[in-house]
């Protein structure tokens, strides 16, 4: 499905809003995730809200949802000011959130996931037949088939991400709220998600829509508001302001450049990551090799082989064949378990950051010293002050904001929750870095933060390997890029010399294999 332009938004339905909050403030130990914001939605808008990841969209949405009790302000749905900090009243009203991390029930099946709060009964049992009705209906809403008896386990992400908005949906909202609900789709998913919410806005649904994709709100919504630092910085129509003027809102300073100096781009030194013949479920058969000061970018498409790629590389999945080494200070050591990566001087960051990467119910500090155990150690026992001092200076190193190093990891907005994962590895020192999807879910200013924590590494000698489905994001990136496809590298482009055209042809097959080095 063909995603519609900018100019082809429909206007917004006029009227009073049905949704409006006033003055709205919270705030964490001290704190002010949210300070004195205020806003508005009618029927049928699509009211866009930016900002940087801790810039407290999420929390202003969950202030609004009744999940949240704010510590001023007040919240009116039609007319009707809520009672603050109650979620089951907020739903009565009319008003749904989806998540940016899924809520959905892996083993339940798809019907039981959308009615899962609201199950119908019948003489005390569940009523199956009216459950598959309403999760049925629910999905004709949204234009998407999937089986009802499908155990939620087994769908993909995509599908996952599309029965929780069919479960607010089912609930007949007035007002939707969605917190950067295309963060892990396709880019054809992405277009499906969008037309859909067209569609939704249409019928006179006001939705909310956090992102920090701007071509994304330029696309559907008809406003858009700016935080910053908690901070209502501006509300404006989309057609009254331009993408660069809303970044320069969003960050409060001027961005990198988005790209490098040609002169920065190099072919690094000695070879220090080398991996031959490796074959694993989805690899067949891929040859590696990173060098020392040099970005390595993986490219493709989603099914390529990418993830299982490295993750058979560092140990920590199996291979089936292939051999994989580390050289480091004129010292070999052939890599069997990721345990034996780690120990080599490899450090990686996963994908999924909130599963793989950290301990969310732990603090930043406590998360640094996982890693770093023998530099954090006084005679075998860890040291407090080690410890903070250690992550202090990571803290700074990565720009954590707030950097506060004594707060739950799971406290923090997703791009700092990014930065937590990398600083912990920093404190290794590690020779060779892997980064999978290392911005994904971030916002412009921890994006371009991030780049800059991977250029230095490269500039210092660390090897880097990163995989990318951003692909402006791997050729701004990469000396060299390895286009995967079917579990093979199809094409080895010069980062000078690639572009989206020459990645992507590589990538679908629209052109044969090549290797340029």
């Amino acid at each position: 499905m063909s995603g519609s332009s900018a100019d082809s938004i429909m206007p917004a339905a006029d009227g009073p809003a049905i949704i409006s909050a006033s003055n709205i403030a919270k705030h964490f130990g001290g704190v002010f995730a949210v300070d004195d914001v205020s806003l508005s939605v009618s029927p049928g808008e699509v009211h866009g809200i930016v900002g940087e990841n801790g810039a407290g969209k999420s929390t202003l949405m969950r202030v609004l949802c009744g999940i949240l009790t704010p510590d001023r302000g007040s919240v009116v749905v039609d007319g009707q000011e809520l009672e603050a900090g109650d979620p089951g009243a907020a739903l009565d009203a009319g008003v749904a959130l989806v998540h940016q991390e899924l809520s959905l029930i892996p083993e339940m099946t798809v019907a039981e996931n959308i009615l899962l709060g609201s199950t119908p009964t019948k003489a005390g049992f569940i009523n199956n037949g009216e459950l598959k009705e309403i999760a049925a209906e629910a999905l004709k809403e949204i234009n998407v088939s999937v089986d009802l008896d499908e155990p939620v386990a087994r769908l993909s992400v995509a599908l996952r991400q599309f029965v929780e908005i069919a479960r607010a949906v089912a609930r007949k909202p007035r007002v939707l709220i969605l917190d950067e609900p295309t963060a892990t789709l396709t880019p054809a998913e992405t277009d499906y998600l969008l037309d859909m919410l067209e569609r939704l806005a249409q019928r006179g649904l006001a939705i909310l829509y956090i992102s920090h994709r701007i071509p994304e709100i330029f696309r559907i919504c008809h406003r858009v508001t700016v935080l910053r630092d908690g901070k209502h910085v501006d509300t404006v129509d989309i057609s009254e302001t331009r993408p660069d003027e809303l970044v320069a809102k969003m960050v409060g300073r001027e961005l990198e450049r988005e790209y490098r100096d040609e002169d920065r781009r190099h072919a690094g030194g000695d070879v220090v990551l080398r991996a031959t013949g490796i074959r694993a479920p989805a690899v067949n058969g891929v040859d590696l090799e990173v060098r020392a000061g040099q970005i390595v970018g993986l490219g493709g498409l989603v099914g390529a082989g990418r993830t299982e790629l490295v993750r058979a590389i560092i140990g920590a999945d199996l291979r089936t064949a292939g051999d994989v080494t580390i050289t480091t200070g004129g010292r070999t050591n052939r890599i069997t378990s990721y345990r034996s990566a780690v120990a080599s001087g490899l450090a990686f960051v996963p994908e999924e950051r909130r599963v793989d990467g950290l301990a969310l119910t732990m603090t930043v500090s406590d998360n640094v010293a996982l890693p770093n155990r023998n530099s954090v150690s006084q005679a075998s026992v860890l040291s407090v002050r080690r410890i903070t001092e250690l992550a202090r200076r990571l803290a700074d190193d990565v720009g954590l904001r707030p950097p506060e190093i004594h707060r739950e990891a799971g406290d923090f907005s997703g791009g700092n929750q990014q930065k937590v994962v990398i600083a912990k590895w920093l404190g290794r020192e590690p020779d060779v870095i892997v980064l999978d999807e290392p911005t994904r879910g971030v916002d412009v200013g921890a994006k371009a933060e991030i780049h800059r924590l991977v250029r230095e590494l490269a500039d210092g000698g660390t090897a880097v390997l990163v995989i990318s489905s951003d692909l402006p994001e791997l050729l701004d990136l990469a000396d060299v890029i390895h286009v995967m496809r079917d579990g093979r590298i199809v094409g080895t482009l010069p980062g000078e010399l690639a572009d989206e055209t020459s990645v992507m042809s590589l990538a679908s097959g629209q052109t044969g294999d090549l290797i340029a080095v």
